[in-house]
């Protein structure tokens, strides 16, 4: 099974809105907003949603697979 490769923080390095912007919206801490960009942890489908039309993305582009 391959591991999925997180591009949300370059997603939201490119947009407009900041990680403190994600962290006030989710109601998050700065820790998990990071875990999130990292992908040692994940949004909620709910959140994944709602963030990727926040960054102007499909749900899709949030991660990718990792072939490692």
């Amino acid at each position: 099974m391959n591991k999925l490769k997180s591009n949300i923080g370059w997603l939201i390095d490119k947009s407009d809105y900041t990680r403190e912007d994600l962290r006030q919206r989710y109601k998050k801490s700065a820790n998990t907003i990071s875990n999130w960009c990292t992908g040692r942890s994940y949004p909620s489908v709910p959140e994944l949603y709602d963030l990727a039309k926040l960054l102007n993305c499909r749900v899709d582009d949030l991660y990718r697979e990792d072939n490692k």
